[in-house]
């Protein structure tokens, strides 16, 4: 019993230990349209990535990664 409830509170410290892990802010590069999408590209520390939204909302200015 009493290494079940080790390794329980392990399991919940490293789980809370990744949930509070600080995400890198990527901010808007470009952003171009695709049929009824809307692709943003941004840059994130460095390298590209993209999200896809409808062709009618804005591009977020920022996201997190």
């Amino acid at each position: 019993m009493k290494n079940f409830l080790i390794i329980a509170l392990s399991l919940l410290a490293f789980s809370f230990m990744i949930s509070s892990a600080k995400a890198v802010v990527c901010f808007k590069k470009g952003q171009y349209v695709s049929g009824f999408n809307k692709i943003c590209i941004y840059s994130c520390l460095g390298s590209d990535t993209a999200i896809t939204i409808k062709n009618t909302q804005l591009c977020p200015l920022t996201i997190d990664r």
